[in-house]
């Protein structure tokens, strides 16, 4: 039977963790997930076990918990930061206890960065109980490249999966983007032709479509040369920062690079997405009226 119908039954909220206990189509008895965002202090993460602890008992089922735990196993899955023996044998403890099983991780070696020191740790993971890998005996839990976040996105498949190469896609608004009202003045008044009005004026939209085209190509590929420079860039910054302390130099690079990264992505939130060969306007009446109206709105 698959397994692709939960119902919930009940939800324990708490300020560090939410937990949805169910029914989950082809599982006898409860299956319990658990989100945890672990606090910052060794006393309140201390707290938080025995809290989950004493909600296990009572909740038999196969459990799932997952999230940034905000505290690590061991001194190796830390680098560049402080290492609390006592938080990670009380972590180490409760997974014991608990009877949980605490997957290899592939993919990144360090779930977290922070943005200004580079501090890396391995805060983020999967734990299971035995039950539950009785029903998914082939767990693969994958840690993500970050990006731009402090975190990494992690995954738990039951499959290999072959992701391939990023997509490398951009959302261009012309409009804001430093250069347009330039170029569509300068092209806009130079412009020499003849004929009657009307040829005259679908001649020159033509030949102001032409350049803002040769623009926009010129301008994208110095802004994906730029980009993938910078991405580049900052993972090289970050392998190293696994072995070594980065340099003030390197820290202030890296913040700067992520800065212009976020500068030359911002277009990915709004509405506008072109594509490797489309056309930036529709020729026709549509045309005429956009180009008239921002002609004038720039006199």
């Amino acid at each position: 039977m698959g397994y692709n119908a939960f119902q919930k039954t009940e939800v324990i909220k708490s300020r560090h963790y939410l937990i949805i206990i169910g029914v989950w189509s082809g599982i006898p008895g409860k299956t319990i997930f658990v989100n945890i965002y672990g606090p910052q202090s060794p006393a309140d993460k201390k707290v938080m076990w025995d809290k989950l602890s004493q909600i296990k008992l009572v909740h038999s089922g196969i459990w799932l918990i997952f999230g940034d735990f905000n505290v690590v196993r061991r001194r190796a899955e830390r680098f560049n930061s402080q290492f609390c023996l006592a938080s990670a044998s009380a972590f180490n403890y409760f997974i014991h206890e608990s009877g949980l099983h605490d997957f290899n991780m592939g993919g990144e070696r360090f779930t977290y960065m922070s943005r200004v020191d580079a501090k890396i740790s391995k805060l983020d993971r999967f734990l299971a109980c035995s039950k539950f890998l009785t029903f998914f005996p082939l767990l693969v839990a994958t840690a993500h490249p970050r990006h731009l976040s402090d975190h990494c996105p992690i995954t738990l498949s039951s499959t290999f999966k072959n992701f391939g190469p990023p997509s490398l896609k951009f959302y261009n608004f012309w409009l804001m983007l430093d250069g347009l009202d330039q170029l569509v003045l300068k092209s806009w008044s130079e412009f020499n032709g003849y004929g009657n009005a009307d040829s005259y004026l679908a001649v020159k939209l033509r030949h102001l479509k032409e350049e803002i085209r040769k623009w926009r190509n010129i301008e994208n590929k110095k802004e994906t040369q730029e980009l993938m420079n910078l991405k580049e860039s900052i993972v090289h910054l970050e392998n190293d920062a696994n072995y070594r302390s980065l340099t003030v130099m390197e820290l202030q690079t890296r913040s700067r690079g992520i800065n212009r990264i976020l500068e030359l992505e911002k277009i990915v939130v709004m509405n506008l997405k072109q594509k490797a060969r489309v056309k930036w306007m529709i020729d026709g009446d549509e045309n005429t009226k956009f180009f008239h109206g921002y002609i004038n709105s720039n006199k």
